[in-house]
């Protein structure tokens, strides 16, 4: 089991770029495998220029994870591959929103170009304003609506031939799939999450845009 928390600004900017389509975007989340205390959480950046995607992520203990997300980011000051992470997390003065939880499948080439490829099913959410990463405690879970499994092909450079094999005889089509967009479209639906008014929106997107300057190494 996997269960992210995601953060975003007040007026939902990082919602809003996937909404729109917007080619260069990223997504801020502390990610979670299990709910033993000591185990290490993760603090993620997920960018995406056109169409590659790449991720930063840093590990923190749980209590390093709390205070970031408490209004404490100075946590994170010696903390390896977190200073963006923390730069963008103040930025847009972000916080939690929403936990998504998936049973995941990962398999992984055993030789040959790296190539992972996972199978997520039992997608879920639940809207919070805490930093909680619990997978299990928590009453609130509603299905996050997606047909079927969601099947990732994850390569670094360029796509094996005999995974573009495989993907032309199963006739997969590509497909944008995002498990924090559609929760909170269903939270929506439901009333559990109000969508911002068009004069955040333009605000909120208008700040998205400013450049990242991120620390001299």
């Amino acid at each position: 089991p996997i269960v992210s928390l995601y953060l975003d600004g007040e007026g939902l900017e990082l919602y809003r770029t996937t909404v729109e389509g917007h080619r260069n975007r990223f997504k801020l989340r502390v990610r979670a495998y299990d709910d033993d205390p000591s185990s290490p959480v993760f603090l993620e950046v997920k960018k995406r220029s056109n169409v590659v995607v790449r991720k930063t992520r840093a590990r923190v203990s749980r209590e390093v994870a709390e205070a970031v997300l408490n209004g404490r980011p100075t946590a994170l000051s010696d903390v390896e591959g977190a200073s963006e992470f923390a730069l963008r997390l103040d930025e847009l003065a972000a916080r939690p929103l929403v936990r998504v939880r998936y049973m995941r499948e990962a398999y992984e080439s055993a030789h040959g170009d790296p190539v992972r490829f996972t199978i997520d099913t039992e997608v879920e959410h639940a809207m919070t304003s805490t930093s909680n990463l619990a997978l299990e405690a928590h009453r609130d879970w509603e299905r996050t609506p997606t047909e079927g499994a969601i099947v990732e092909l994850k390569f670094s450079e360029q796509c094996p031939s005999w995974a573009t094999r495989l993907i032309d005889q199963l006739e997969i089509n590509r497909e944008s799939i995002p498990k924090y967009v559609l929760s909170l479209d269903h939270a929506m639906d439901q009333g559990s999450l109000y969508r911002p008014r068009q004069s955040q929106l333009r605000h909120a997107l208008s700040e998205s845009r400013k450049p990242l300057r991120l620390p001299n190494a």
